[in-house]
């Protein structure tokens, strides 16, 4: 086991619908690898210490997941879907959303990677500055990309992308930054995917 974090205060990781409670309490966290069936969150019992909200640690996609979310990126890349081109960053996004089991009425047809934000929200989607594993970035130098990791601690996210530099597949740890045109937050239409999550 690998020694992650020391926590000071009390903490409780709540799971899945299977109710799985697990208590911490002014002690050192090792942990491996937590696998849940969708996203899971860390809630502070008490608002003493800097670091505030209900959410904590980094957030991923399990390696099962990431690697098949690869795969269709990679063949939306070279083959285009759902109405993109071969050889887009629209076409590698898509791929990975329709693997990931989202309608594809809710990504089609979005235009480029800087329109992608602007129409999902006149879609009706959930669009924000907050990433989330599953959710896209939207660039506003017309690109978009996945994203596959969330560190809340840091600060940063991390995505993957078909046609930076030309390249099929393409993976890169960011902060936000002005070249964002927003978040669109597809994951919260998918059953699909596991998480993981780590503290």
């Amino acid at each position: 086991m690998k020694l992650i974090k020391q926590i000071g205060t009390s903490l409780t990781l709540i799971g899945c619908a299977c109710g799985i409670t697990v208590g911490l309490s002014n002690t050192q966290v090792s942990a491996d690898q937590v696998s849940w069936p969708n996203t899971t969150t860390v809630q502070k019992q008490d608002n003493s210490s800097p670091m505030t909200g209900n959410v904590s640690g980094t957030h991923l996609l399990s390696s099962q997941a990431l690697t098949e979310a690869q795969q269709a990126g990679q063949q939306g890349f070279y083959d285009g879907i759902d109405g993109y081109p071969v050889g887009q960053c629209t076409g590698f996004v898509a791929a990975v959303l329709r693997q990931q089991q989202i309608p594809v009425n809710t990504y089609s047809y979005l235009g480029n990677g800087d329109q992608w934000a602007e129409s999902a929200t006149q879609r009706g989607l959930l669009v924000d500055f907050r990433p989330a594993v599953g959710s896209v970035v939207s660039f506003k130098s017309m690109h978009v990309a996945y994203v596959t990791e969330v560190n809340d601690i840091t600060g940063t996210f991390k995505i993957m992308e078909g046609n930076f530099e030309g390249q099929a597949l393409h993976e890169r740890t960011l902060t936000m930054n002005d070249d964002i045109a927003g978040i669109v937050h597809f994951e919260k239409l998918s059953t699909a995917p596991q998480f993981t999550f780590i503290v």
